[in-house]
């Protein structure tokens, strides 16, 4: 299996106990995640300045405050690939973007054109019951920042 390694940032939508995810499927094996908007670093980009890009990229929103929670070292697998990644994840209010705190589910629009559907996904919700999380210790970290 190839290894890539990356660097991402990836943000989370809260509202109330819940937070949008897109639901994406590996191409390779089926297999369903569920991952917050965001995506990969550029070259001379930072952490945040990527997830303001790629969030008005994927959702077609305009970030404004945002919260830094950390990063989270993982590997996962997509494509047929190891995927070695740092997520830097942030958080941001859903009550700041009218159509998201309406609970609409915007479609997610990745560059390529692949197109991924969102959804709002309750964080006391059993693990059993949904896809799993990527990265799956994002739980771990907004209990550490208190944010649930």
């Amino acid at each position: 299996m190839a290894i890539q390694t990356r660097q991402a940032a990836l943000c989370l939508f809260r509202r109330g106990d819940s937070f949008l995810v897109a639901e994406i499927r590996d191409p390779h094996t089926g297999t369903v995640l569920h991952r917050p908007p965001g995506g990969g670093i550029e070259d001379r980009e930072n952490p945040e300045e990527t997830v303001w890009r790629e969030i008005q990229e994927e959702l077609a929103i305009v970030l404004g405050d945002i919260e830094p929670l950390g990063a989270i070292e993982h590997t996962w697998s997509w494509g047929g690939r190891e995927i070695r990644e740092t997520a830097w994840i942030f958080l941001a209010s859903a009550s700041d973007y009218a159509a998201i705190d309406r609970e609409e589910t915007p479609g997610l629009t990745e560059a390529n054109g692949d197109t991924f559907k969102t959804l709002w996904r309750e964080t006391r919700e059993s693990a059993e019951a949904r896809p799993n999380l990527c990265p799956a210790a994002l739980l771990r970290l907004l209990e550490v920042h208190n944010r649930w």
